[in-house]
């Protein structure tokens, strides 16, 4: 038998003592006590609580609101649905009155889509303009069989695109476009980059399996293709492996979900690369997220090359000495130029046909640090954003954004090569993926199928003491002391604290008045098994159990303290949680007896224990006695049948059925073999089928008609 108990609600009165012994185990349900690794959320908001936070928009019998695009110009919000577009005013507020605005605009020109956008949304795709140019990332075919990308500028038989070989795009799935500039990273000397993050099937394994790697993709813009060999084709077309190490060394981590730059706004830092990447292997709920630099991964593109022999070769570098001059896939320089190659018309034959055949680097990019900032084994990110946060201590943190496959919303913050998730916040009534998020100011804008949900990205105010404003470690949060109240600080600091790598309430806040949790009674019994709860606010909390000291067998568990109830385990036991260095009681209980006359004696319990084996022992003897004459009288009535039947071996008794068909005339051979005849039937025995009749009166007689013996026994059979 199972049973669970929870504690009473603050201010209720305990419940009273059962006047019966809990002969059970007493299951309580409770997080882990103890320290946790900071990928797990500190925090968690279900719906119920999390809706006043939101604000939402949603069209009746309207789906699939996956397509954002913030005009910060406007204040606007494009989202493109199935079959709609909305320009929605940012910020959206639930309290304004909605209008419909009924206008009509002709629409001047009509372009055609095909490799500028997918055919269908479960199609991945990625675009990004750049010079008023548009790049992008998607099929040309309706199958979805030619990826291809492309500069989408004039005619489409002028634009600039790939190959189409496995070689340089073997079915990709699109993650994200971006494009840099060279004032990005300080290098005047050069051109407009743009970088397409992608995984595809790699075609440098031998295996059963199609293995999926991620990678990312780098071309120029004044790429204007080759003037024989790669004409319309790009001739800076390099591609390179994403290494994102995984609890499996990487194979774990196999494909990439999404990629959000985060640029600095000002200051000599260069632009950094966040991707999330998951396993390609059904059931594994595993995320990565790793972060990039762009100089890292220019300095892989001019690293080697990799030379494919055999599509089932992981393939070998390429010597330097096999690499013609001027290198291939660079983008035109001034140095270049210098050299008589204003363009990349005027590259040599040697020079295009090697970076056709060898489009792929030899070495792969790895994050900063050579490690993933966030590894997690139960939760699937789809969408990342990021943006950067200036702290009360003029110190820039990086803050993340990421979106679940059921629809939830972690929020990180970046502290030295850690992410730790501060908290988890459910969006949705239903549970669906996140499938678009976007940022605008204070505002963070998240499409998913049913609705678009915006977030306050700097709802302090929810946190109502110093403790849990400090312990929130939020850079965009402090604790007025002005105010009595958390706070965005906007760059402020008079009477506001905030601490965010250390979060240390004790130095910080002043000391607050504990609130001593209602002591719940548990009515327990002897050998009984208690599972005590423990539910600190915080689970990055660090909990310790004060108990009796006559107690000796407890068993700490993830959802609190078992307790093996014995006479010395009887009293008050308490839990408390630190956590910045303060810490305060959450949980507290009392062990009693569930009887009220008090736990039973030893001396009663050896007597009820000797009584029981002398009833058991006693019991067992009269049941063999009985089994053995039930058997006696048995094999009695069984002799005693017998003398009384005997053999008979006459004539039938009278009511007994005769065989009266009559038999066929025998032939010659049926007289030479009497019993020939009597085989030729379908009975038993050779005799015909109708012989067994209505059984004898007496039981233990079996009568035939048509055979030797009218009338046998079971002493004749």
């Amino acid at each position: 038998m199972l049973a669970s108990a929870t504690p009473p609600l603050p201010g209720s009165q305990p419940p009273p003592a059962s006047p019966f012994p809990l002969l059970l185990l007493a299951v309580l349900s409770g997080p882990v006590s103890g320290r946790v690794p900071r990928s797990v959320p500190r925090t968690s908001l279900p719906i119920s609580e999390a809706d006043s936070y939101l604000t939402r928009f949603t069209v009746p019998q309207t789906y699939n609101y996956s397509v954002l695009l913030v005009d910060p110009a406007s204040h606007t919000l494009y989202v493109g649905a199935r079959d709609t577009i909305f320009a929605l005013s940012l910020p959206f507020s639930r309290e304004r009155p909605r209008r419909d605005v009924s206008s009509f605009q002709q629409v001047e020109r009509l372009e055609n889509g095909r490799g500028k956008c997918p055919f269908e949304p479960a199609q991945r795709s990625a675009a990004v303009m750049a010079g008023g140019v548009l790049y992008a990332a998607t099929v040309k075919n309706y199958l979805g069989t030619e990826p291809i990308i492309s500069r989408a500028v004039g005619r489409a038989e002028d634009w600039i695109r790939t190959e189409t070989l496995p070689s340089w795009l073997n079915a990709p799935a699109f993650a994200a476009a971006v494009a840099l500039s060279p004032a990005e990273w300080g290098d005047e000397d050069g051109d407009d980059e743009i970088y397409f993050f992608f995984t595809e099937t790699s075609r440098a394994f031998d295996s059963y399996e199609r293995i999926k790697v991620p990678r990312v993709a780098r071309v120029c813009a004044g790429d204007l293709g080759g003037r024989k060999t790669l004409q319309h084709r790009w001739t800076t077309f390099l591609k390179a492996d994403l290494l994102c190490p995984g609890p499996e060394h990487g194979r774990a981590s196999s494909v990439l979900q999404d990629v959000a730059i985060l640029r600095p706004e000002h200051g000599s830092e260069t632009p950094i690369f966040y991707g999330i990447f998951s396993s390609q292997w059904e059931g594994a709920a595993i995320s990565a997220v790793c972060a990039f630099r762009p100089q890292d991964i220019r300095t892989v593109l001019n690293g080697p090359f990799r030379d494919l022999k055999h599509d089932c070769n992981r393939g070998l570098p390429v010597m330097d000495n096999d690499v013609p001059q001027p290198r291939p896939g660079e983008c035109i320089t001034n140095n270049m130029k210098l050299q008589q190659f204003g363009s990349s018309l005027s590259l040599p034959d040697r020079v295009l046909t090697f970076i056709r055949d060898h489009p792929l680097m030899d070495r792969p990019v790895f994050p900063t640090d050579d490690h993933p900032l966030l590894v997690t084994t139960d939760t699937a990110y789809l969408r990342v954003v990021a943006h950067r946060v200036t702290s009360l201590s003029g110190k820039e943190y990086d803050v993340l954004y990421l979106g679940t496959d059921d629809g939830h919303l972690h929020r990180a913050v970046r502290i030295g090569a850690q992410l730790s998730v501060l908290e988890d916040l459910a969006l949705f009534p239903e549970p669906q993926p996140v499938e678009s998020m976007k940022l605008y100011q204070n505002w963070l804008l998240v499409g998913s199928r049913t609705e678009v949900t915006q977030v306050n990205t700097t709802n302090c105010g929810r946190l109502q003491s110093c403790s849990e404003c400090i312990l929130a470690q939020d850079p965009m949060c402090a604790w007025s002391f002005r105010l009595v109240m958390c706070v965005a600080h906007a760059g402020e600091h008079g009477g506001l604290v905030q601490d965010i790598e250390s979060a240390d309430v004790s130095s910080l806040c002043p000391k607050e008045p504990g609130e001593r949790p209602v002591v719940f009674e548990v009515p327990v019994a002897t050998a009984a098994h208690v599972v005590l709860p423990c539910s600190p606010s915080s689970a990055w909390a660090s909990c310790v159990w004060h108990q009796p000291g006559g107690v000796t067998a407890l068993t700490p568990r993830r959802d609190g303290l078992e307790v093996v109830v014995t006479p010395g385990a009887m009293g008050a036991y308490a839990c408390e949680c630190q956590e910045g260095g303060a810490a305060r009681v959450v949980a507290a209980y009392s062990l009693v007896w569930g009887s009220q006359r008090g736990p039973p004696s030893q001396a009663h319990t050896v007597g009820a224990g000797l009584a029981g084996f002398l009833l058991g022992v006693l019991a067992a003897s009269l049941t063999l006695l009985l089994i053995g004459r039930r058997q006696q009288r048995r094999r009695q009535r069984e002799l005693l049948a017998r003398d009384k039947v005997g053999l008979d071996l006459g004539a039938p008794p009278s009511g007994t059925t005769s065989y009266s068909q009559d038999p066929p005339s025998p032939s010659p051979e049926d007289e030479r073999l009497p019993l020939a005849l009597a085989k030729r039937g379908s009975g038993f025995g050779g005799f015909p089928p109708p012989f067994l009749l209505d059984p004898c009166p007496s039981p233990a007689h079996i009568r035939l008609t048509g055979a030797p013996l009218a009338t046998c026994d079971e002493t004749s059979i």
